[in-house]
């Protein structure tokens, strides 16, 4: 009875194992996204402030400075374009990774679960064999006398 729960033992570290490992995988692939969600943050907040120069530019009427910002906005745009084509793809990495991390813990659950129960199934046989083993020496005093 004692080796039943012994092998689920193994079983659940061996669960306990690849739940570690994916969490390595998931907190690699949050890093990532953080990285590049980062690297996006940063162009946006650039491409605002040259929109913000461009519109005072143009108010101002400097024809060569305006052409600069134009230019380096027409440039900007397919660098975001790239960096949130690269955030959604982490994200998305991160997202199915997190879906395994989620199902390695279920599985972990699951052992652990088994594991108490084969255990109480075992203690509730002991003390039924200790009840048995007291009944039979109260049966054996009771003949005696």
């Amino acid at each position: 009875m004692m080796k039943q729960w012994h092998g689920f033992e193994k079983i659940r570290t061996l669960r306990e194992n690849e739940k570690n490992e994916v969490r390595m995988e998931y907190e690699d692939a949050q890093t990532i996204f953080e990285h590049e969600a980062t690297e996006l943050y940063k162009l946006l907040k650039k491409k605002e402030a040259m929109e913000n120069k461009y519109q005072e530019c143009l108010q101002n009427g400097d024809i060569e400075t305006v052409k600069g910002y134009y230019n380096y906005l027409t440039y900007l745009t397919p660098n975001i374009v790239d960096v949130q084509k690269r955030v959604n793809s982490a994200r998305d990495k991160m997202d199915h990774v997190q879906q395994k991390l989620t199902d390695k813990y279920i599985e972990v659950k699951k052992m652990e679960k088994i594991i108490d129960r084969k255990k109480q199934t075992h203690l509730e046989w002991i003390n039924k064999q200790e009840m048995m083993q007291m009944d039979e020496i109260s049966i054996r005093k009771f003949t005696e006398r």
